[in-house]
């Protein structure tokens, strides 16, 4: 440790961004630290209830300096052109006017944004359920509204998570609309035949069509083109599949194809160890204990677990691996129903699959907990805690023992 400040810069102010600023100031409250909290937006956006915004729900998104309010954290807000790793500094745009902000420690928490490059024509005509853009959740209630109380067909690609509940959320608001649910493998295959059942069971009773195993090859301002043709729609919602921002991989740090950054088990980029990355923008090349995917809850967890690493690695102590465990996931199928279930703790699901009102008020829980989280942070430093911590650990030593045995 010297008398000079340590600045610590924390990029993204969704669950992995918000978590890390607090958990760092919180925990450095005697350290001669600065911490800051850089995002384009000045306001947390809920993103797992995106598709309710997207009917007109109205997201009363807190202020972010108010979530920093009383810790050391401070917040900027600004959108963040460029990252230069060599000069350990990050260049942010504010009202036209860029400045470089210097770091000893970053952390990367831009989360992810619907991949809207990899097929023609969806920039130009599909919506998507991103917290912000020219044609993301608030243009796209703007449209509906426009279509209300006709017969309008729709269109939603994307089998996921992200796409089930966007298809069901728009069938339930526009009860006249013809929707159409758009996947490129099977509808829901993520989580095995038990959900997909109920899934199925769920949109069916609401007459939404499935079109499966059809891929999408381009989407134009009459529809979307599939193999077999052109499937007319008067809206499109894209939902198939999220990529990480460019900015990492712009920089040169070493990314996947989803431009996630790589890291070490500790959450450090391999390219450079002063950057972490964490949330959707992270891709540990070890697995953490459990599988790894985009999830809120994995970006709380990392968030968590790189703050305290980057503490740690100031006091001069050992660095511990990111490893966890699953709890479950509730999907949402509409206002009045969810399918929730538990996957503890390798993400596979396990014990009885809850619907109606009853995976509904799940669902609700587990959302409202996930941002409690975060003020439960901020008032309490180290507040959260998870379970599957010497996951990581056990795997290890299994691997090295399979090994051993296989060498011999």
């Amino acid at each position: 440790m010297t008398n000079e400040t340590t600045k610590i810069v924390v990029l993204g102010g969704g669950y992995a961004g918000v978590m890390a600023a607090l958990r760092i100031a919180g925990k450095t409250k005697r350290l001669n630290t600065a911490v800051t909290l850089i995002s384009g937006l000045d306001h947390f956006v809920e993103r797992s209830r995106l598709h309710e915004a997207a009917t007109g729900t109205v997201l009363k998104g807190k202020a972010l300096p108010d979530m920093l309010a009383g810790s050391k954290a401070q917040f900027r807000q600004g959108w963040v052109s460029q990252l230069l790793p060599e000069k350990r500094q990050v260049v942010v745009e504010t009202a036209g006017q860029a400045q470089s902000i210097a770091y000893d420690y970053l952390v990367m928490a831009l989360g992810s944004r619907v991949d809207r490059e990899s097929v023609n024509g969806v920039n130009e005509h599909a919506f998507s359920l991103d917290p912000f853009g020219p044609r993301t959740s608030q243009a796209l209630a703007q449209k509906l509204k426009a279509l209300d109380k006709t017969s309008f067909r729709a269109v939603v690609v994307g089998g996921g998570a992200t796409g089930i509940e966007a298809a069901a959320q728009i069938k339930a608001a526009h009860p006249h609309s013809r929707v159409t649910l758009v996947t490129q493998a099977e509808m829901a295959a993520f989580k095995g035949p038990r959900i997909q059942k109920h899934v199925r069971q769920a949109l069916a009773a609401q007459d939404i069509h499935l079109v499966e195993r059809q891929r999408v090859t381009a989407v134009t301002a009459a529809g979307v083109v599939l193999a077999g043709g052109e499937l007319a729609a008067d809206v499109i919602v894209w939902a198939g599949g999220f990529v990480a921002p460019p900015l990492a991989q712009d920089a040169g740090l070493q990314v996947n194809q989803r431009k996630q950054v790589l890291t070490d088990p500790f959450l450090r980029s391999l390219s450079q160890p002063g950057i972490y990355a964490v949330g959707d923008m992270a891709w540990p090349v070890v697995e953490p204990g459990a599988p790894m995917r985009m999830s809120l809850f994995a970006a709380l967890v990392s968030g968590a677990q790189a703050a305290d690493n980057i503490v740690t690695e100031i006091k001069g102590r050992p660095l511990q691996p990111l490893s966890f465990a699953w709890y479950g996931q509730a999907i949402a199928l509409g206002p009045e129903d969810a399918v929730g279930f538990a996957t503890y703790p390798a993400d596979e699901p396990i014990g009885p699959v809850y619907r109606g009102k009853t995976a509904v008020t799940l669902r609700n829980f587990f959302v409202w907990f996930l941002k409690a989280a975060l003020e439960g942070e901020r008032r309490f430093p180290g507040f959260l805690f998870w379970n599957g911590k010497k996951r990581y650990g056990r795997q290890q030593r299994q691997r090295q023992l399979a090994k051993t045995v296989t060498n011999h």
